[in-house]
């Protein structure tokens, strides 16, 4: 482990050695970390690199086998490059940033004083309190689009995923120094829509919702698309519905604006619930006509072309690609009617125009991976340079141990009924844990256990890998979960609770023992998992994080005393559980899961 600062010095002081020594160092300057033998520290090639070349512009002499030569070569480049080490070592060693500088075959290992980065780390922890771990402000914005629900239907267990990778995506993203847009995109019409209203007209006309919003919805939904599939009459009923949409019924429309409300407000509750929110909210049904504008600009512009009777965009033709990439993009259907490429179009472009972000990011399920690259390949075609930077961020599906979910069958968990059950399993795992407790404080610890255990469980695996989401598993205080991970915190909480005031000019740490070499491992990692997660769009680099500290630190609980240790040694440990606590919130936060001060 070796800081940022102290990175950047090191890197500054290589710079700066090599000038002297009249070599002028490559643009991308090689440091990496050296596995810890009593101190820390960062090594680097650049004198290999630089006296490689050098080595293969000397003459070789004649009657050499080109294997010789290069061998010749090979062992020049070495000695010119140990050389050339131990002037840049001895430079360094004369700037006394370090406590010990090496030349080894080649490489200049740079150390640093362990008992000075640990105290420098453990202030570093203190004085940034939450901001621990931000990265450095970025420039350009970037709009995560996630929360991709449809009204008339329940929310269930496989949106889950979206919603807990969206939201720590925006929040990891946001936290690494990028201006963050969280935008959502509802579904609020289209084929099922129009489906739940023929049901509801045929069946329930009159009827409203129990306290089962979702489940109401959703009973209407699976009943009206398993008539309409099994009886051609119900099928003619429902085009004729379809068409009074078309026409703009007025009592269609009103009634589609009643249950859309109805729709919208039990979405919003879900989103509170789960503690998520957004800055933007689009709607399918506002992005049709401004589709259909898209569209006949592309036509205008000469980049689509009428096919059969349709818009399409062969876009590999227009980009000279010989190999079949991204294909042929059908925009809109013959008849003149919206697809959801279409309205796609609209609502890329309007995050373009009136957001001014600089790129989007689009967490959809994987199956949707070309739609997106085509998307973004037309809007780019059209002039749009921010499509060129855009990108979707695939996740596979939850399953059932029957098999996939389908809202059209009804084959969903929902995810009002999971939430409850997730609920109800956390209160009785606290209360077993807890029995004294006062139930107003159970509950609440209960109810951030399993909205913590939901969204750790999904996200826990690559975005690109099914899950199969196991309630035991996910609220198992001693596994891969969310409560292991926050009664790391609650237990860190729980010493300095009992403990004295940290002195923390006064850290002296001594022999620092394995196990503390671990946890300051452990805690100096947090910017580099944020920066990783940000760059690749994965929380499970958070994830895994925040799961190694909280086991390091257990370790470090179970062998190192903390207040029974003498005074000088207990206030360094004291330092130690504090900035635990710390990174263990700001990781937590960043996944949206709350970090309980008891359990």
């Amino acid at each position: 482990m070796v800081l940022s600062q102290d990175a950047k010095r090191a890197r500054e002081a290589l710079v700066e050695a090599l000038r002297g020594l009249g070599k002028e160092p490559p643009a991308r300057l090689d440091l990496r970390g050296i596995p810890f033998s009593g101190e820390w520290g960062l090594a680097s090639s650049v004198c290999l690199q630089l006296s490689r070349d050098g080595a293969a512009e000397e003459p070789v002499p004649e009657g050499l086998s080109k294997k010789e030569a290069r061998k010749l070569v090979e062992a020049r480049s070495r000695e010119r490059a140990q050389a050339l080490a131990e002037q840049v070592a001895h430079r360094l060693r004369e700037r006394g940033l370090f406590s010990n500088v090496q030349a080894v075959n080649g490489y200049v290992n740079m150390y640093f004083d362990t008992a000075d980065v640990a105290r420098r780390l453990l202030r570093d922890v203190c004085e940034s309190g939450e901001s621990y771990g931000r990265g450095e402000p970025k420039t350009g914005s970037v709009m995560i689009e996630y929360g991709q629900l449809n009204t008339h239907k329940e929310g269930h267990v496989g949106h889950l995923r979206n919603i807990s990778l969206g939201d720590a995506l925006a929040r990891i993203m946001a936290f690494d120094g990028y201006d963050v847009v969280r935008a959502t995109y509802i579904g609020d019409i289209g084929a099922h829509v129009i489906k739940w209203l023929w049901g509801y007209t045929k069946w329930h006309d009159g009827e409203g919702p129990d306290d089962d919003v979702g489940g109401w919805l959703q009973r209407i939904y699976v009943e009206a698309n398993r008539a309409i599939q099994e009886n051609p009459e119900y099928e003619r009923e429902y085009r004729e519905l379809f068409a009074r949409w078309d026409r703009r019924d007025p009592e269609v429309v009103a009634l589609w604006e009643r249950t859309r409300k109805l729709s919208l407000d039990y979405l919003h509750r879900l989103f509170e619930e789960l503690g998520v929110e957004f800055d933007a909210w689009f709607y399918e049904s506002e992005c049709e006509e401004p589709g259909k504008r898209v569209v006949q600009e592309l036509l205008e512009k000469g980049i689509a072309e009428v096919d059969e009777g349709a818009p399409v965009v062969r876009i590999d033709e227009k980009l000279g690609l010989k190999k079949e990439t991204y294909r042929t993009a059908l925009l809109q259907r013959s008849d003149g009617t919206s697809l959801y490429f279409t309205k796609e179009l609209a609502l890329t472009r309007a995050k373009f125009d009136q957001y001014h972000v600089d790129r989007s990011l689009n967490v959809v399920d994987v199956r949707q991976s070309l739609y997106f690259q085509q998307v973004f390949k037309v809007l780019e075609l059209l002039g749009y340079e921010q499509a060129a930077r855009s990108a979707h961020v695939p996740y596979e599906y939850v399953t059932l141990a029957t098999g996939p979910m389908s809202s059209r069958s009804g084959a969903t968990v929902n995810l009002d009924e999971f939430a409850r059950d997730m609920y109800e399993r956390a209160i009785s795992t606290v209360s077993e844990k807890n029995p004294e407790m006062p139930e107003e404080q159970r509950l609440a610890i209960a109810r951030d256990v399993s909205i913590g255990s939901m969204k750790f469980g999904m996200l826990d695996r690559d975005n690109t890998k099914l899950l199969v989401f196991d309630r035991e598993e996910a609220l198992d205080f001693d596994g891969f979960s969310a409560p292991y991970v926050q009664y790391a915190h609650a237990r860190a909480c729980r010493i300095l609770e009992k403990a004295p005031e940290i002195r923390w000019d006064e850290l002296h740490t001594g022999e620092v023992s394995p196990v503390e070499v671990n946890l300051l491992e452990a805690i100096g990692g947090l910017p580099e998992a944020v920066e990783r997660a940000a760059r690749e769009y994965k929380p499970l680099h958070v994830v895994n994080y925040v799961y190694n500290l909280a086991r390091v630190f257990n370790d470090f609980y179970r062998e190192s005393p903390v207040l029974r240790a003498e005074e000088e040694l207990r206030n360094y440990r004291l330092a130690l559980v504090y900035a635990t606590k710390v990174t263990l919130e700001n990781g937590l936060r960043l996944l949206g899961i709350a970090a309980p001060e008891v359990m």
